[in-house]
This record gives C-alpha cells, structure tokens and sequence, in this order.
C-alpha cells in the first residue's frame, strides 16, 4: 500500500492524502489501485445483511439508551 501526504510526496501529483494498493505487473510495472481502508468489523457490517438488520432493530429498542454529556471545553 501506498499513502500520499499533503504535498503529494510518492510522486503522485494531484492525489494528496490518497492512499493505493500496488501491484507489481511482471515487466516490472507498477499499477497503483485507489483504496479505502476499512476495519474487519466494518466489512463484516457492510456484506452482512443480517448483520445489518440485527443492528439496525437493537439500536431502535427501547431499552437501547444513549445518554451523552457534553466533553468539558
């Protein structure tokens, strides 16, 4: 994987704070792929419909409770 940087440093102009899988092609060619990176847990969510389905009716419960109290300053 690559990761660019603010300034596009891998000399990849116009891609800044971009990140790409490589592949390296048997000539010796590089193929830089754009990437998202995601957590196992979220990829499990994202291709499980039952997964989403199991969240989606817990999180409207009623005895779900989110109370949230504000961070001090």
């Amino acid at each position: 994987m690559i990761e660019t940087d603010a300034r596009s440093r891998a000399v990849i102009t116009g891609h800044p704070n971009q990140r790409f899988l490589v592949y390296e092609n048997a000539d010796g060619s590089l193929l830089l792929q754009p990437a998202i990176v995601v957590s196992e847990a979220q990829h499990e969510y994202d291709t499980d419909p039952r997964l989403q389905e199991l969240l989606t009716r817990a999180s409207k419960s009623r005895t779900v409770r989110r109370t949230r109290t504000p961070r001090p300053v």
